[in-house]
């Protein structure tokens, strides 16, 4: 399919929408066709008009997108660096850049650029100023007391993950999914950026417990990874919150790879006697957007996947599979959230 830009389509809706009526639908279509243009297409021109369109629409993006598009800009020689400086007014840090093989021979060269300097801490201090850090404070004790009570019983912990769960739901419907939109991307600093080191998560979970070394931010996912590695705890996560989630998709609160991740988790682990959920046929579709599901036991179609997908506001597999080639052929990393799932 020849990649067509309706320009006057994405100034339509770009001022129509404001504050948490937005429609998040439209935002990923237009990521989606972006990734289509360039990854399948190899029309950057249309990509990046597709991306410039849609994050001049809203006011919140997930960072990913910016990184995304920063990259694809990069490789195709084209100006980048405003992709950078919006990403840093939602957390994106100069380190983050260090981590992509594509940018690593430049990554010196943007670190010290005076210009990109500035921008950043303008960017930074309108980001800490969107973060509701007395949320995410209770998000930090919620997922590491989840860390400690893993390791109880099954029996025991099945229960706790369901107290957990009504703990989150009171929770959203009082202020909102606590992901990347309200409370931030992760950071094992953030807190001593206003003051209050002592908050920070490495020190925080000493509270709990002095065997939880292994946990800590997701910094790489750049994404709010902490409420999802709960919800991943709960393999029944996704039928009780199944309407709620594409609500919550459709206000930009959650991505819907993270909604993904979580449906195909139902498809792991499926034994246990404690496993109370009713798991769907695989037919009607999966993501392959959870790494530790044994797709190969499965029996879906790409097409099936494709319809579920489309559902939720994701691309086709293709797109997924050109993303995976580019990684590996090219030096871009396009893959974030928990387990890659966005």
């Amino acid at each position: 399919m020849k990649c067509f830009i309706i320009l006057a389509l994405f100034f339509s809706f770009s001022r129509v929408c404001s504050g948490q009526e937005m429609d998040y639908s439209v935002y990923h279509r237009a990521i989606n066709n972006a990734e289509r243009c360039f990854f399948i297409e190899n029309q950057s021109d249309s990509c990046l008009a597709y991306y410039d369109n849609a994050f001049g629409a809203f006011d919140f993006v997930f960072v990913k997108d910016l990184v995304n598009a920063a990259q694809i800009a990069f490789f195709s020689k084209k100006p980048f660096e405003k992709y950078l400086i919006r990403g840093f007014e939602l957390g994106l840090k100069p380190e983050h850049l260090e981590r992509i093989p594509l940018f690593r021979p430049v990554y010196n060269d943007l670190y010290n650029n005076k210009d990109l300097q500035a921008a950043y801490a303008a960017g930074r201090e309108k980001y800490l100023k969107r973060i509701d850090f007395n949320y995410l404070l209770k998000v930090y004790d919620l997922c590491i007391q989840d860390q400690v009570d893993k390791s109880k019983s099954e029996q025991e912990y099945t229960a706790i993950k369901k107290d957990n769960l009504k703990t989150l739901l009171r929770w959203i419907g009082e202020k909102g999914f606590p992901g990347d939109k309200i409370i931030g991307i992760s950071d094992r600093n953030i807190f001593a950026e206003i003051g209050s080191p002592q908050l920070d998560i490495d020190t925080r979970k000493l509270k709990f417990s002095n065997r939880l070394d292994y946990y800590s931010a997701e910094q790489v996912s750049l994404s709010s990874a902490y409420i999802i590695i709960l919800m991943v705890h709960d393999q029944c996560t996704f039928p009780q919150m199944d309407s709620l989630l594409k609500k919550l998709v459709l206000k930009g609160e959650i991505h819907p790879g993270e909604a993904g991740l979580l449906y195909d988790n139902m498809f792991r682990n499926v034994n246990s006697k404690h496993y109370s959920c009713a798991i769907p046929n695989a037919s009607k579709g999966l993501f392959y957007l959870n790494q530790f599901c044994n797709y190969s036991t499965l029996q879906c179609t790409e097409e099936q996947a494709d319809a579920l997908r489309a559902q939720w506001f994701l691309g086709p597999l293709r797109v997924q599979k050109a993303k995976k080639k580019y990684e590996q052929e090219s030096g871009f990393k396009l893959f974030y959230g928990f387990w890659g799932c966005t």
